[in-house]
């Protein structure tokens, strides 16, 4: 049965120098509680783009019986560079959440990140990044996502007059390869699975046609998650490029209904329920539960 949905506009969950930040809630009209958590975090090459974006994934995603927090974040200009404030946006997102967890019938011990292109970066960087202790980010799912700015620089799927990772950082690429390289997801699996409390696992989602992010993006963050141990799904459209996963004005498509989203969206669910829904709520990772369970045996056969 259909679930009715209830939505609440712009709500304001932090705030920046200049403005404040707002989202959007989606969450099931029935009084469920400890409802797990998805965030989505819309693209725009880290410059544009807004919250209205997922208005449909939001609104299905709320009927699975999930509380949905679609975000605006910063943006950058030409004077106004948004590395790393961006994640200091997410920040502020996780801790709005913790602070209004009982309040919502929330469990933020269930959190799901859901990003395309600038948000799939957004989403993995973040859940990589920090190790947090008041709540948990299970599962990413990222749609044709950057993970090396590095690589994007030096072999870009096409050539850009404006580079968006030069705006984002506020650096020119030339002799500044450094800093790109410490703004990369993919530079921090390693770090990450070294965590006692890191269980995030992956979904990984792209156009095979993508004119905009090159698909080698994906592929070889794959490799890298695998390298680690981390569970990681991938799905290639083979015959989609960009800018199909959510609304866009002026672009045809980009609704749950439509192709290709209409094919992922019961592997999306799938993959949810099974990372975020039926988690362990807590500061629990499988890999540290195994590492004590084989402290324990090794402890009992001496």
């Amino acid at each position: 049965m259909v679930q009715q949905v209830s939505v609440e506009k712009n709500i304001v969950y932090g705030k920046t120098e200049t403005e404040y930040l707002t989202a959007d809630l989606y969450r099931p009209s029935s009084s469920e509680e400890n409802l797990p958590i998805l965030v989505l975090i819309h693209g725009g090459a880290f410059k544009t783009g807004s919250k209205e974006m997922y208005i449909e994934w939001g609104s299905m995603l709320a009927q699975e019986g999930y509380f949905v927090m679609a975000i605006n974040y910063r943006l950058a200009t030409p004077t106004y560079s948004t590395y790393p404030g961006i994640l200091e946006d997410m920040e502020q997102a996780m801790n709005w959440l913790v602070f209004h967890a009982n309040e919502r019938k929330i469990d933020v011990g269930k959190i799901g990140l859901i990003g395309d292109s600038a948000g799939a970066y957004i989403a993995a960087f973040f859940a990589l990044k920090y190790q947090p202790f008041s709540y948990k980010i299970r599962s990413v799912i990222g749609v044709y996502g950057v993970y090396d700015l590095v690589e994007e620089c030096v072999n870009p799927v096409i050539e850009r007059e404006n580079n968006m990772f030069e705006l984002f950082l506020g650096l020119s690429f030339d002799k500044n390869e450094r800093v790109f390289k410490e703004a990369s997801p993919i530079h921090y699996i390693e770090d990450a699975v070294k965590s006692p409390t890191f269980d995030t696992s992956f979904y990984l989602i792209w156009g095979g046609q993508d004119r905009v992010v090159n698909s080698k993006q994906s592929l070889r963050f794959y490799e890298k998650l695998k390298e680690a141990n981390v569970e990681v799904k991938i799905s290639e459209i083979d015959d989609k490029g960009h800018f199909w996963f959510n609304l866009l004005p002026g672009i045809e498509g980009g609704g749950v209904n439509n192709y290709p989203n209409n094919t992922l969206y019961p592997e999306i669910v799938s993959f949810l329920n099974q990372y975020v829904r039926i988690a362990w709520s807590g500061n629990f990772s499988k890999r540290q539960i195994h590492a004590l369970g084989k402290m324990e045996n090794l402890t009992m056969t001496k």
